[in-house]
């Protein structure tokens, strides 16, 4: 009764960059945050699929499982932040006297 070998990771994919158009500083903000939402959302679509796979007995993808648990963490609490940091410009802005 051996203990098997711990296969390597894979290579990781890196996260594509977003093009943010310079078209206006308005526009192109809310576009890239809104293609950090839909990455966002990908990858959480991609956690359902690791979840079932796991709760079906597939535990060979059980590393890159807990690789893309991680990027989506870590991408949460981007998005968590940019909202915290948006918010926070919005009240300072409304403090300004007229």
């Amino acid at each position: 009764m051996g203990i098997d070998p711990v296969s390597g990771f894979g290579p990781i994919k890196p996260i594509s960059p977003i093009d943010v158009s310079k078209t206006g500083e308005t526009q192109g903000a809310t576009d890239a945050f809104s293609k950090l939402l839909d990455q966002l959302s990908a990858k959480e679509s991609e956690q359902d699929l690791y979840r079932n796979a796991i709760a079906q007995g597939n535990m060979d993808i059980l590393p890159e499982a807990l690789v893309s648990a991680t990027e989506f963490q870590v991408g949460l609490l981007l998005v968590t932040q940019i909202r915290n940091q948006l918010v926070s410009a919005f009240q300072e802005f409304m403090r300004l006297p007229l």
